[in-house]
C-alpha cells in the first residue's frame, strides 16, 4: 500500500466557455492501476474506485499486466490525497475488477471481479474494510475477504456491480450461467464477516425471443423492493429488454417490461437505470446506431412503452457504456466512452425545457493528459461537482503509450 499527494491540474483550454473547470486528480502509473473504472463517494467526500488492471503480475491478465487494484482519494485542502488500497494478488485472489465498488457499514468497501476466485473461475465478491493499527488509529490497514467464488457452472462474468436491499444481502449479475445467457443473484450474510456468503441465483436469462441475455448493467430496488436492469442483448428482436424482478415469498419472478426494436426507441441498452418523475430513465449504445437517452414507465409486463428523450448527433457522445445521475434540478449526466468534439469521448449535460431536453458537452477529452475513454456512471458531491474517470491516457509512458487512465472532476462555478 502507498500514498500519494497531488495537487489538482487545472486545464482550461479545451473546456467551453459555458462549461465547469476540469481539473485532474490523479494519472495511474502502473504499479497503481490500468484503466479505472467508476467511483463511489462517500459522506466525506472521498472517492472509491477500482483499476481493471495494474498492481501485481501475478494473474492471467493481458500481456501479465497486474491483476487490478482498489484506490481511494479523500480531499485535503486543496489537495487530493490518493492512497492504494488493495492490490489482488493471483487468480485464486480474484482479478480484474471492472465494476463499480458499493459502500457499506463501518467504511467498508464491496465489490466484484471479472475472473478468478478459483482457478479457473468466473469471478468472485469481495468485501474490503478498515481497522487501525496503532492504538490511536493513525494508521489505517485495509483488511480483504472474499465473499463469494463463480465457480465453472456457477456464473461468470460479474461486471454488473452490486446493490443492497434493507437487511443487508447483496444483488448483482453474471453474464453467463452454465450454458445459459447470465442471472441474476442474491448473497446473503454469513454468520463471520470472514465467512462465505450464501448465493441464490433469483433468475437465469435464457435469451431471445422472449427474455433478455448479458445483463451487464447494476440493478436497482424501488420502494416496493422490486429489482430492475436491462440486458444488453435478447428479447423479442435481440436487441435488449428492461426487466423487473418481484418477490413473493422467497420466489423471484421475472417480467420483460419492454424489447427494444432497433427503431426510433434505440438499440441495446446498457449501464445503470435510474428514476426521475415516475419513470426509469436509460441509456443504450446504440451499436451502428447513434447512442439514445430513454424514458420507461416501470408498467406491466410488455406493455411498457419507450419514450425516446435525446438521439445523440455526431461530434456528441457515441457508443454510451454507462447510465446517467440526476443533480437536484433534474438535470441529467453522463460519460460517453467515444465521440464528443475530438473523439476521445465527454462529459454531458442533458437539460429539460419546454421544448424537450437538450445536450451540451461539459469537457471534451483530448487524448492527452487529460485522458480518454471516461467511464460512469459519474458521481456528484453535495457542492454539484462531478468526478469520474478515464480508462485511458494521461501519462504517455504507461501502458505502451495508451496511458493508464486518469480520475478527474469538473468544478462547480
Amino acid at each position: 500500500m502507498f500514498m500519494l499527494i497531488l495537487f489538482a491540474v487545472t486545464f482550461t483550454a479545451t473546456i467551453p466557455a459555458n462549461a465547469q473547470t476540469f481539473q485532474l486528480l490523479h494519472t495511474f502509473e502502473g504499479p497503481d492501476g490500468i484503466g479505472p473504472g467508476a467511483l463511489a463517494i462517500d459522506g466525506a467526500g472521498k472517492l472509491y474506485g477500482s483499476a481493471v488492471r495494474g498492481g501485481i503480475h501475478n494473474c492471467s491478465s493481458p500481456g501479465q499486466s497486474g491483476c487490478g487494484t482498489i484506490f481511494e482519494l479523500s480531499p485535503e485542502n486543496s489537495q487530493w490525497v490518493f492512497e492504494s488500497l488493495y492490490q489482488f494478488k493471483s487468480n485464486t485472489d480474484g482479478w480484474s475488477p471492472n465494476a463499480p465498488l458499493t459502500l457499506g457499514a463501518a467504511g467498508s468497501v464491496y465489490g466484484t471481479t471479472l475472473d478468478g476466485g478459483v482457478e479457473g473461475g468466473g469471478g468472485s465478491v469481495f468485501r474490503l474494510w478498515p481497522s487501525c493499527k496503532d492504538p490511536g488509529c493513525q494508521q489505517i490497514t485495509w483488511n480483504k475477504t472474499l465473499l463469494y467464488r463463480f465457480g465453472q457452472c456457477d456464473g461468470a462474468g460479474t461486471n454488473g456491480g452490486l446493490v443492497f436491499d434493507n437487511t443487508g444481502n447483496l444483488y448483482g449479475t453474471t453474464i453467463e450461467m452454465c450454458g445459459h445467457t447470465g442471472q441474476a443473484y442474491e448473497l446473503s450474510p454469513a454468520q463471520k464477516l470472514d465467512g462465505t456468503w450464501n448465493k441464490k441465483s433469483l433468475h437465469v436469462f435464457y435469451g431471445p425471443p422472449f427474455d433478455g441475455r448479458w445483463p451487464v448493467g447494476p440493478m436497482v430496488f424501488d420502494q416496493a423492493g422490486n429489482l430492475y436492469g436491462t440486458t444488453l442483448g435478447g428479447g423479442s428482436g435481440d436487441l435488449g429488454t428492461v426487466y423487473r424482478l418481484t418477490r413473493a415469498g422467497n420466489v423471484w419472478t421475472e417480467c420483460v417490461l419492454y424489447n427494444f426494436a432497433g427503431g426510433s426507441d434505440g438499440r441495446k441498452p446498457m449501464g445503470n437505470l435510474i428514476y426521475a418523475s415516475g419513470n426509469l430513465l436509460g441509456v443504450t449504445n446504440g451499436d451502428w446506431q447513434p447512442s439514445s437517452v430513454f424514458a420507461l414507465p416501470p408498467s406491466d409486463c410488455g406493455n411498457g412503452i419507450v419514450t425516446p428523450l435525446l438521439n445523440f448527433l455526431p461530434g456528441e457522445g457515441a457508443h454510451l457504456t454507462s447510465g446517467l445521475v440526476a443533480d437536484s434540478a433534474g438535470n441529467l449526466y453522463g460519460a460517453a466512452p467515444l465521440g464528443g468534439a475530438n473523439g476521445f469521448g465527454s462529459v454531458y449535460k442533458l437539460t429539460f425545457a419546454s421544448n424537450g431536453w437538450s445536450y451540451s458537452s461539459m469537457y471534451d477529452f483530448t487524448g492527452g493528459a487529460d485522458g480518454s475513454n471516461p467511464q460512469g456512471p459519474l458521481v456528484l458531491d453535495s457542492q454539484g461537482n462531478i468526478y469520474g474517470s478515464a480508462a485511458a491516457g494521461g501519462d504517455s509512458n504507461c501502458n505502451s503509450g495508451m496511458g493508464c487512465g486518469t480520475v478527474w472532476m469538473i468544478a462547480r462555478k
